[in-house]
């Protein structure tokens, strides 16, 4: 005998089965070569991620040049293939600032080609790519353009980044014609040696959140699990430290820890490549796992559950070492 589901029922099971589909759970890649180590293997394996959003290269203007250039062309081992990759370039927006209307479809065609070159060389078919640029009021046109100008080469779906402040002056610099895109929460402060994080600060992530929800696009969000630090030398930052491992600071008897996330220099010396004169400070940035937790719920907030993905930047042995792996599928599942 057939059970009979009566329809409003059958709806429920269906509404409610799909608001408890598991999200997708994705990392940036950000470096110029792709080789995998195993600690970062692990992790994609455990968390059974299947697409990785891949920097390709960098577009800017080189000192002298009349038209901008590719920099720092990815190149890549063959476990490439093993993931859905996801292309990314990064365009400086003093490129849009420098071109004109006329360069714009010559720009598209040369970086849509580069593209197919890199899967080419690699092995690889790609069916979407993002762009990564911090467009303003001045170049909202242009940048505009080039993605229409992209999107008649080939059919594919593109996304671009989105910061917090895109969002919130949206009627300023406008909304770009893409698929989706990826709300970048992070980079939110000054860099300066006051007691604020740039990296992530929720006093200025209070200022944008309320904008979230009614950003016409369809949105997955970037969380930051990188950190950096600062030398400060009278007041005033002089450097900045990508890729450190700050328990190196603790076992040198150059530097005293002073607080919770400064160390002092006690005596001029190099270290991890860096130069530290006596008396510089250097100031530790990362976001702890409570606050990537915190995140995730003012995002359920302030985004009426419409947060697509959760991608994690940046895939590097040097940032997850400093988290439980566990983090990232507790953000995944605290994300609604």
């Amino acid at each position: 005998m057939k059970k009979y589901w009566p329809p409003i029922l059958f709806l429920l099971v269906l509404t409610a089965a799909c608001r408890h589909q598991k999200k997708p759970l994705s990392f940036y890649y950000w470096k110029t070569q792709f080789a995998l180590n195993n600690y970062e293997r692990n992790v994609l394996q455990q968390h059974e991620v299947k697409t990785l959003y891949v920097r390709y290269f960098d577009v800017d203007f080189k000192p002298g040049d009349q038209q901008p250039v590719p920099v720092s062309p990815l190149q890549a081992d063959t476990s490439i293939r093993h993931y859905r990759i996801i292309p990314v370039i990064f365009i400086r927006n003093r490129t849009f600032e420098r071109l004109t209307t006329a360069d714009i479809p010559t720009l598209a065609r040369n970086v849509f080609a580069l593209v197919a070159q890199i899967n080419r060389s690699q092995g690889i078919s790609t069916q979407q790519i993002q762009f990564d640029c911090d467009w303003t009021e001045r170049t909202r046109v242009h940048f505009f353009q080039f993605i229409k100008q992209y999107r008649a080469l080939g059919e594919q779906i593109i996304s671009s980044t989105i910061r917090l402040h895109q969002v919130k002056y949206k009627d300023i610099t406008g909304v770009p014609p893409v698929d989706y895109g990826v709300l970048m929460y992070y980079n939110m402060g000054a860099i300066n040696g006051d007691n604020n994080n740039s990296i992530y600060e929720k006093s200025i992530a209070g200022k944008y959140n309320a904008y979230i929800k009614s950003y016409p696009l369809p949105l997955d969000v970037a969380l930051p699990v990188f950190s950096w630090a600062l030398t400060i030398r009278e007041g005033k930052v002089v450097q900045l430290l990508n890729k450190i491992n700050f328990p190196q600071f603790e076992n040198d008897s150059n530097f005293i820890k002073v607080s919770s996330d400064r160390y002092q220099v006690k005596h001029a010396c190099f270290k991890a490549g860096y130069y530290f004169k006596e008396n510089d400070q250097v100031k530790k940035e990362q976001v702890p796992a409570s606050d990537l937790i915190d995140i995730t719920n003012q995002i359920n907030k302030n985004s009426n559950h419409r947060i697509g993905k959760l991608i994690f930047y940046d895939l590097d042995s040097t940032n997850l070492v400093q988290y439980e792996t566990a983090i990232f599928e507790k953000a995944l599942d605290n994300l609604n």
